[in-house]
């Protein structure tokens, strides 16, 4: 096992991002996209657990992980977006808690339990807006999300430069 390797395995969730919104977009079965959402989180958890086991970890592997999170939860949620499921304002929520992370980072990235439920939170948002499927129900969790993100931010701010 090598870096190339486990960054391929990272960067596998950009494809799958794209995949996710090929399946919104043609309307496909339900079972696909619960099927690359399995996919996704499989991958991020094996490139973790895989640079940690082969000794392999690095900052910048660790950036790569955060952007290809990132770029995934963005073009689901786009997709969603563009079908009136998940409102447009919650795409500015998810682009502005990641500026935050990063400028809350020193030059290796902290992480923090609250702004990891978050994070899961921006993850599980996309398969829970299929399932679901009821646009006020999204609407109610977009909002409780937001609200975690600003309360997650505030403590980061406030922990940098407190």
């Amino acid at each position: 096992m090598n870096r190339l390797m486990i960054n391929a395995i990272t960067c596998f969730r950009i494809l799958l991002g794209l995949l996710f919104m090929y399946c919104v977009l043609s309307d496909l079965n339900t079972i696909y996209l619960i099927a690359i959402f399995i996919l996704t989180a499989l991958s991020d958890v094996s490139d973790g657990w895989l640079s940690r086991k082969y000794g392999l970890s690095s900052d910048d592997g660790a950036k790569l992980d955060v952007v290809c999170d990132f770029i995934f939860i963005m073009i689901s949620t786009f997709s969603l977006v563009l079908t009136n499921l998940v409102p447009a304002w919650f795409l500015a929520v998810i682009i502005l808690k990641l500026v935050e992370f990063f400028k809350t980072s020193d030059d290796a990235l902290r992480y923090e339990k609250f702004g990891h439920f978050v994070a899961l939170m921006f993850y599980v948002l996309p398969i829970l807006a299929v399932l679901l499927n009821d646009s006020f129900i999204i609407l109610v969790l977009s909002v409780f999300i937001t609200i975690c993100a600003v309360i997650s931010s505030a403590l980061r701010i406030h922990q940098k430069f407190y």
